[in-house]
């Protein structure tokens, strides 16, 4: 069966730990919820958990945090070289909000935080894709459809690495998703969130975010979000690295 590495990066509050556990073992099940058949193995960055070799999994996937991609923490600082690392030689990796972030910074991108203020609530992104063959490529331009999911950030990538291919982007995120060949798969917005967790965790930040841009977003999430769209993207680039062809218009029911 194929193993999905989950490195965490944040410790949920202890009120929401107690319902969610943590947000690996909330990507866990969003995976097994889609029939992912996936095993997972658990590594709290934080602590220093990294993954050692290549082979310990098959695909890796960086969480969300409320740490900084940019930060001089000394596990950010581990985890950006572990990055380079583990990309050099090969290895699949996903990166989801803080996790998207840091992967770009890590490969010769740029994260910070944005002069857009808080994003929040429902986004919708233009998926960019190439009229060809259907596939994520940033050369064309060419837009034939959104793809809504939930969001909760203050910083963006900025830049993205030298061969990454935009595939998502908005007015307000520039550069909502990418990727590097078959390699490396990013979002900024949360395809594991609930809109009841997303409640919850706003809930504490109203007073950083701003009560108009609050509201606004409490008020988004009776919207239709793109969530198992986008996990079976992700459950494709889990197991074969994204080579059946399958784009995030087109993943399989």
């Amino acid at each position: 069966m194929t193993i999905l590495g989950l490195l965490e990066t944040d410790t949920l509050y202890d009120d929401l730990a107690a319902d969610y556990g943590s947000y690996g073992h909330m990507f866990a099940h969003f995976f097994d919820h889609l029939n992912g058949g996936l095993q997972y193995r658990y590594y709290d960055v934080q602590k220093g958990e990294l993954p050692q070799h290549i082979g310990e999994c098959d695909a890796y996937l960086i969480t969300g945090s409320k740490a900084a991609a940019y930060d001089a923490l000394p596990w950010i600082l581990e985890l950006r070289k572990w990055i380079a690392d583990f990309h050099q030689q090969g290895a699949r990796l996903i990166g989801i909000c803080f996790g998207h972030q840091i992967i770009a910074h890590s490969l010769g991108g740029i994260a910070a935080k944005s002069n857009k203020g808080w994003g929040v609530g429902v986004h919708s992104t233009s998926i960019i894709l190439n009229s060809d063959d259907r596939s994520p490529n940033s050369d064309t331009g060419n837009v034939e459809a959104m793809i809504s999911l939930l969001y909760s950030h203050q910083d963006q990538v900025q830049k993205l690495p030298p061969q990454a291919q935009l595939i998502a982007s908005s007015n307000f995120c520039e550069y909502a998703a990418f990727k590097i060949d078959n390699r490396v798969l990013s979002f900024q917005g949360h395809p594991e969130f609930t809109p009841e967790y997303l409640q919850r965790l706003l809930q504490r930040r109203i007073k950083a975010i701003g009560e108009n841009r609050y509201n606004e977003a409490m008020a988004s999430l009776h919207q239709t979000t793109d969530e198992a769209q986008v996990g079976r993207l992700l459950l494709a680039f889990i197991h074969n690295g994204g080579r059946s062809g399958q784009s995030v218009t087109n993943s399989p029911e």
